[in-house]
């Protein structure tokens, strides 16, 4: 492959909104509890036509706001779906022919009924400073995002700070702020914002994960496990998490712990998304002189990725072990 699998992996793993391709306007989908808050879990995002057939699919996790590109003109509905959160399909929404920009915000439910903030082993969880969020401080975090998502990265700085100034212990927004230095090439001012958010609520998992992806980045990677293993045991459904810590093991020379968080990503929702964590593991059991299970990891990749840049090479790896089986 023409990069290292680490570097394929850390870059796959930092914050992006994803577009389809095609079309002429500009569809952003917000994701919200009914108390207008966003959720950390995995969340797929299918777009249907008035027909009700599947147009678009996205794959974000919380409070990623995606951008589909769909026909103006036409008549859509949305359906999410995810881990911990009930499915809800919106009603059908017209886009005017002269639009070239369209948003809709879906409101789903948590699919326990336990109140917010308790949870359950294994389920996804609510962080304290996401409870009780003034409307101000809500409202100026929402134009930030949006700002964020169309690039604007001065414009959104300004509304996460008066998202901060207006709610000190609103840990998202510090986090958002080390997000927009990160966009401006200031490492030093993106460390302390994510160690400020995670000062401000410990139980904000996404600002462990966005300093553990800046550990692996400088290889500091007992730091970057640590910081994982916390966010980890806040939220064991974080799968961009445990992606990162099964990087960081392989970097480490934590092999079989590495396999290990293979396999447990591989048994996520939406695990499709992070499916280049199978060249990983079928380069570390080529390594152990295990052919046959390096195959089948190889295989899964091109199974959930088919269309991936990398699946040629990685067919030429297969082709490799099964010439060197042959007697």
């Amino acid at each position: 492959m023409g990069r290292s699998l680490a570097s394929v992996l850390v870059l796959l793993l930092f914050p992006a909104f994803l577009i389809a391709q095609g079309g002429d306007c500009s569809l952003t989908v917000r994701v919200l509890t009914d108390n207008e808050r966003t959720i950390e879990v995995p969340i797929r995002i299918e777009v249907l036509s008035a027909q009700g057939l599947l147009v678009a699919t996205v794959n974000i996790f919380g409070g990623d706001s995606p951008h589909v590109q769909v026909t103006s003109g036409k008549t859509y509905s949305l359906r999410v779906s995810g881990a911990g959160i009930e499915t809800a399909t919106t009603p059908q929404f017209d886009i005017s022919p002269m639009e070239g920009e369209h948003t809709e915000t879906i409101h789903v439910k948590l699919s326990s009924q336990k109140q917010a903030g308790e949870s359950t082993p294994g389920s996804p969880t609510i962080s304290v400073s996401e409870m009780n969020i003034p409307k101000k401080a809500s409202a100026e975090m929402k134009k930030g995002l949006d700002a964020y998502s169309k690039g604007e990265m001065g414009n959104a700085e300004e509304h996460f700070e008066r998202a901060a100034a207006d709610y000190p212990r609103y840990a998202r927004a510090y986090d958002m702020l080390g997000a927009v230095a990160i966009k401006q090439l200031d490492r030093s001012k993106a460390r302390e914002l994510f160690s400020k958010s995670i000062e401000t609520d410990g139980s904000f998992y996404p600002a462990y994960v966005d300093l553990a992806r800046m550990d692996v980045q400088d290889q500091r990677y007992d730091e970057s496990e640590s910081l994982l293993k916390k966010a980890i045991a806040l939220n064991p459904l974080m799968p961009d998490a445990v992606v990162l810590l099964a990087t960081t093991e392989f970097a480490n020379g934590e092999y079989d712990k590495a396999l290990a968080d293979v396999d447990r990503i591989h048994a996520m929702p939406n695990h499709e998304q992070f499916a280049e964590v199978h060249i990983m593991a079928g380069k570390v059991l080529k390594m152990q002189n295990q052919p046959e299970a390096a195959i089948s990891q190889f295989q899964l990749f091109l199974k959930e990725k088919p269309q991936s840049p990398e699946a040629e090479s990685v067919r030429n790896a297969i082709a490799s072990i099964g010439a060197g089986q042959q007697p």
